[in-house]
């Protein structure tokens, strides 16, 4: 848990005021800082910070090991502290600790010391069968006094409210080892907190530990999400009327969003997460967009308060529906989170709007315009006159949206959020919230998924690589791929090679990251892929682009789609997309699901291919967690394996070219008889050549014809 490891090391074993001078029974909390650091002999180092208000010269740190490591430790009471290093006269940040602040206009490094005083309790592990078993071990870690956990009081009570008794714990008062186990337990998440005390009657530190009964344990690789505009989608009666402004609100509800889930419309597509538009209540009425047109809030991007529900889409009562039912079908929920800016009825902006907690409070920088572009003001421009941009370099500013984001996870039981605007804030913004979430819920074997929107161009690569890694984001919306794919396979421009191409320079540029790039053809941002593959993509955005007949675009559609579904990430499915729905940019791209009775064959035949990648990725191991091998790319064709150890390997066909045989090589392939799992269909391969049959814009996946996976694909229905 990352928690605990970050704390371990600020308290480390120099510092004696974390310890009992007498031996302790139990293993003791960490708690103070100690500050570790790397520098060249002759360097002159010092640790400066905010306990003694920033005061010079610092503590200096002198040399621990022959190393070159150096030491220094503070014995802090419990809170938040910013310091920084300064090494002959360069002021740092600490490059071991994941959380940073600012001090008169430098980054700095923040932490959050822990009280000796108490003791603590830690989740070591969780381990859970499909038949509905568990067992939690955990460790309690003793105060400075060092007295061990009195056994009577440990309980674990989950969200039901439902108490697990002291009895039922294993306790080992010796090591503070404790476990617990669970059975009978039906599929589904469980979160459950973990309270105690020590032999003195001091409460420890609660902690959680979170479980999924399901099939499998989950992998970050194994990601699918489905995103939902929630106006747009569903009301709880079925399909929406269209809003009379293309702007306007049209009704959707959490409701409308339950019931795919719970008719399994949503896991057919082998969805298991969902990313739901932001839930904050947002002002009524109608406000002007750049366009000088009116525009509603109903995307939810425009928080009126950063702690309520938006009433027209969801109460207490119904989101925890939706989430219980989400839950039980092994579905994650992503709330979308705006910690960037609020709508200036919020009252934060008339509560802050003059102590620092908001850039620009006269509305004079607002993005985009003569005296305020992008590239300059991109951390601290207003998207429009009425959205107050947070000021991350304010501490109460930041603890405050930090806090409001965990207040989601909190009370609703989330299990990751989608963090708008990344690249419009420093990076200690998405780092803070990332270190947040993970102290409050990370354990071994789980942490919530961290995604956020950094919008970038075809080659910005390096732009998502800056918010990437342990300390920051699990995944980034993979924008450079979207491009390609738009390009080679919605316009028929450039090369198949593209494709290998974006790949191979993301997977080089994330590398050792740890990244699990999220995958899509497009989102609520941009025209809708299928509007783009039939050139109805362009012109007024309020006119509607129509619904394509021509079966090439459904053809193009799914052929993307399946790329999403093979290629390394996680698979993204923008609602709409499953039946290649058609809408120009914002508005018309947000455009209101259109009733099951209204969906012409080629779109039942798109939705059909789509389930058969869910279906073909949920089978196989190997297309969520296996490695990228490429095969054969040239200007038509895109050949790749997917490979696991262990797990059937799968080869990826994708092709363009108009019912062109083509004998390409496949090395390393084992030579046999195998099946696309797609459609069925039987490939002989044999060395050094074997010959492949790719219609236009199609793409199979075949695994050897005696893998589990190569049955009978799903039907449109």
């Amino acid at each position: 848990m990352r928690r605990l490891s970050l704390v371990i090391f600020f308290c480390g074993a120099a510092l004696a005021s974390c310890k009992n001078d007498s031996p302790a029974t139990t293993p003791q909390r960490a708690c103070g800082l100690t500050v570790w650091y790397h520098a060249s002999d002759a360097a002159h180092v010092e640790v400066v910070g905010s306990w003694n208000a920033w005061a010079r010269p610092g503590a200096v740190l002198e040399r621990a090991r022959e190393d070159g490591w150096r030491v220094t430790s503070f014995d802090l009471g419990a809170g938040a502290y910013s310091y920084a290093i300064v090494d002959d006269g360069q002021w740092l940040t600490d490059a071991t600790v994941p959380t940073t602040s600012f001090h008169d206009g430098l980054e700095v490094t923040w932490v959050s010391v822990q009280s000796c005083d108490a003791p603590q309790l830690h989740v070591d592990g969780v381990t859970a069968t499909p038949q509905g078993q568990a067992t939690v071990s955990a460790s309690f870690l003793a105060s400075r006094s060092g007295d061990p956990v009195d056994p009577a009081t440990l309980t674990a009570t989950a969200r039901d409210g439902s108490v697990i008794a002291a009895s039922a714990f294993q306790v080992d008062p010796a090591t503070g080892k404790t476990s617990f186990s669970v059975t009978g337990l039906s599929p589904g998440k469980y979160v459950y907190t973990l309270r105690g005390a020590d032999t003195r009657g001091r409460a420890a530190d609660d902690a959680r530990a979170t479980l999924w009964i399901e099939p499998r344990p989950f992998d970050q690789r194994d990601t699918v999400i489905y995103q939902i505009m929630i106006d747009r989608y569903r009301d709880a009666g079925g399909a929406l009327r269209a809003p009379t402004s293309p702007a306007g609100r049209a009704g959707g509800t959490v409701d409308g969003v339950r019931a795919a889930v719970e008719s399994g419309e949503i896991a057919a597509l082998g969805a298991n997460t969902l990313w739901l538009s932001p839930l904050y209540a947002n002002p009524d009425g109608d406000f002007p967009g750049a366009d000088g047109r009116a525009y509603s809030s109903y995307h939810g991007y425009w928080p009126s308060a950063s702690r309520a529900l938006e009433s027209l889409q969801a109460d207490q009562a119904s989101l925890d529906r939706l989430i219980s039912a989400a839950h039980a079908r092994g579905i994650r929920v992503l709330f979308d989170v705006v910690p960037h800016h609020v709508h200036s009825a919020n009252p934060y902006f008339a509560a802050h709007r003059g102590d620092g907690w908001f850039q620009h409070p006269d509305a004079s920088c607002i993005c985009g315009s003569p005296t305020c572009d992008w590239s300059t003001h991109i951390e601290d421009c207003w998207f429009a006159p009425y959205l107050p941009a947070f000021d991350w370099t304010d501490p109460d500013a930041a603890d405050q949206a930090t806090s409001d984001v965990v207040w989601w996870l909190d009370t609703f039981d989330g299990d990751g959020v989608r963090i708008d605007a990344v690249p419009m804030m420093p990076r200690g913004a998405t780092r803070r919230i990332a270190w947040e979430a993970r102290a409050r819920y990370g354990q071994p074997g789980y942490a919530p998924f961290m995604l956020g929107e950094n919008f970038v161009g075809q080659g910005g690569f390096q732009l998502l690589r800056y918010d990437l890694g342990p300390f920051g984001l699990d995944s980034e919306f993979h924008f450079p791929l979207m491009w390609t794919l738009r390009s080679v396979i919605a316009q028929a421009s450039g090369s198949m090679a593209d494709i290998d191409a974006s790949i191979s320079t993301g997977e080089a540029a994330w590398n050792g990251s740890g990244a699990v790039m999220s995958l899509m053809i497009g989102n609520h941002d941009v025209s809708r892929f299928s509007s783009v593959s039939s050139g109805d993509d362009g012109g007024d955005t309020w006119t509607p682009a129509p619904q394509s007949v021509d079966p090439l675009v459904y053809a193009k559609q799914a052929m993307a789609l399946g790329l999403t579904y093979t290629l390394p990430g996680a698979p993204v499915v923008y609602y709409g997309d499953e039946i290649a729905l058609a809408g120009r940019g914002d508005p018309d791209c947000r455009r209101v699901l259109p009733p099951e009775s209204a969906l012409s064959s080629l779109q039942l035949q798109t939705r059909a291919a789509v389930r058969a990648l869910g279906a073909a990725r949920t089978c196989l191991a190997s297309l969520r967690r296996g490695s990228y091998r490429l095969l054969h790319a040239d200007a038509e064709q895109l050949v790749f394996a997917r490979e696991l150890a262990g797990e059937d390997t799968a080869v990826v066909v994708a092709s363009r070219s108009p019912n062109q045989i083509a004998a390409v090589p496949l090395p390393g392939i084992a030579p046999g008889m195998y099946t696309d799992v797609l459609s069925g269909h039987s490939l002989t391969i044999t060395p050094p050549l074997t010959k492949i049959d790719g219609a236009p814009f199609s793409l199979t996946v075949y695994v050897p014809a005696s893998s589990a996976c190569a049955g009978t694909p799903p039907s449109s229905h």
